[in-house]
């Protein structure tokens, strides 16, 4: 599980100004800022690259949603989208 990260740490989003992955537009751009849970499909989709820091793109919103990310594309439930927490990059 990720550390949640607060406002007094460099480079961090307060968590008001934060969206998570489902609320993202098709086509837009975003960082990583926190992983909410621990459970084994978090862990699968942590191990395809999707972590803390890593920038990722909307393919296509929907369920599952698509996702670009170190070159690969890959489909997340709106379960899990829900508990990803990014920062829109410009």
């Amino acid at each position: 599980m990720t550390k949640p990260a607060t406002a007094s740490e460099p480079g961090t989003t307060p968590a008001s100004a934060r969206q998570y992955l489902h609320e993202l537009p098709s086509g837009s751009r975003a960082v990583v800022q926190q992983i909410d849970g621990e459970d084994e499909a978090l862990r699968r989709l942590m191990a395809m690259g999707l972590c803390v820091g890593r920038e990722i793109e909307v393919v296509r919103q929907g369920n599952p949603l698509i996702l670009r990310l170190l070159d690969a594309r890959i489909g997340v439930s709106g379960r899990l989208a829900r508990r990803v927490a990014v920062e829109r990059a410009p």
